[in-house]
C-alpha cells in the first residue's frame, strides 16, 4: 500500500511539471507563429494524459470492487485513455492541415524566432529528461510496471523537441520549411502515442488473455495433489488480472482435502504472476487422457 501511494505521488509531481511545459510550448509557439513548437506542445499534452491515466491506475488498483462493479473500475481507465487518444489524434489533425495551408499560402506564416522560443525548448528538453530519470529509477525502486511505461513515453518528448530545436535553429537562417518537416515529425509521434495507448488499453475492454495458459498450466501442475489443468482463461489488465480454471484431483480425496489443494493452486499463481488479483478455480476428476500425453491446458 505505501508503494503504491508513493506511485501515486509520483505521477502527481511529474504531471504538474509536464503541464507546465505543454502550456510553456503552446503558449510561446502561438506568440511566436512556431507551428512545430505549438505541434510539440500538443505532443507533451499527451504526456499529461499519461500520467493522468497513470494517477487513475494506481488508484483503481486499490479501490475495492464493489455491488456495482464486481470486477472492479479499471476498464473506465481504459475506456477514459482511448478518449482522450482520439483528441489528441484531432490535434494533430489541426497541425497537419495548418502545415498545408502555409505550403499553399506561406506569406506572413513564417516563424518569429527569438531567445524565449530557445529558452522554452532547451528547458523543456532538460526538464523532459530529468522526469524520465526520476521515473526510470523510481520504476526500478518501487517495482512498478506504470512508472516504466510513463517514462519511456516521457524520453519520446525529448525527441521530439530535438526535431523543434532544428526548426528554430532553420528558421534563423530563414529555412522556415524545417518548421514544416519538424511538426510533421511531431505530429507522427503523436499518431504514434496515440495509437500505442489505444492498443494497450483496448485488451482489458475486450476481454483479450492476460497469462499465457501454458504458464499458468505448468504453475497449477507443480502443487502437489494436482494431476491435470484445462479451460484455463484470463482477462484483465497487467496490473489486476483475472484467471479461472478447472483443474483435476484425484476422485479419492474429501472435499476439504479438494479445498485446500485449490487454495494452494490459487497462492502459488499469486505469488509467481503479477498483477494478479483474483483467481477461481473448479475441481474436477481426472479428464480421460490421450496416449499422447496430459489433457489439455487451453
Amino acid at each position: 500500500m505505501k508503494a503504491l501511494n508513493k506511485t501515486q505521488l509520483i505521477f502527481f509531481q511529474v504531471f504538474g511539471v509536464n503541464l507546465f511545459i505543454s502550456l510553456a510550448k503552446l503558449i510561446c509557439g502561438f506568440l511566436t507563429n512556431t507551428l512545430s513548437m505549438v505541434a510539440d506542445g500538443f505532443h507533451s499534452i499527451l504526456d499529461t494524459i499519461a500520467n493522468l491515466v497513470g494517477i487513475a491506475g494506481v488508484t483503481a488498483s486499490v479501490k475495492p470492487p464493489d455491488d456495482n462493479y464486481p470486477y472492479g473500475h479499471k476498464k473506465f481507465e481504459a475506456l477514459a485513455a482511448i478518449a482522450i487518444s482520439f483528441m489528441m489524434f484531432t490535434a494533430s489533425l489541426h497541425v497537419f492541415t495548418e502545415v498545408i495551408d502555409r505550403y499553399l499560402e506561406p506569406a506572413g506564416k513564417h516563424p518569429e524566432v527569438g531567445l524565449l522560443s530557445y529558452i522554452v525548448i532547451i528547458g523543456s528538453m532538460i526538464a523532459s529528461y530529468l522526469v524520465h530519470k526520476y521515473e526510470h529509477d523510481q520504476a526500478h525502486k518501487l517495482d512498478s510496471s506504470l512508472l516504466e511505461a510513463d517514462a519511456k513515453h516521457t524520453f519520446s518528448d525529448v525527441l521530439t523537441s530535438v526535431a523543434v530545436l532544428a526548426a528554430l535553429i532553420g528558421a534563423h537562417f530563414e529555412l522556415y520549411f524545417v518548421d514544416a518537416l519538424a511538426s510533421l515529425c511531431v505530429v507522427y509521434f503523436i499518431l504514434k502515442g496515440g495509437y500505442e495507448i489505444i492498443i494497450s488499453h483496448m485488451g482489458p475492454l475486450v476481454d483479450k488473455a492476460v497469462h499465457d495458459p501454458k504458464t499458468v498450466a505448468e504453475i497449477a501442475l507443480s502443487v502437489p495433489g494436482v494431476i491435470g489443468v484445462h479451460k484455463i482463461r484470463s482477462r484483465g489488465a497487467k496490473d489486476q488480472s483475472y484467471i479461472d480454471m478447472h483443474i483435476e484431483v484425484s476422485g479419492d480425496i474429501t472435499i476439504k482435502e479438494g479445498h485446500h489443494i485449490s487454495i494452494l493452486v490459487e497462492q502459488t499463481l499469486k505469488e509467481r504472476l503479477q498483477g494478479l488479483f483474483e483467481v477461481s478455480v473448479h475441481l474436477d476428476e481426472p479428464m480421460v487422457k490421450s496416449v499422447d500425453g496430459p489433457a489439455e491446458t487451453g
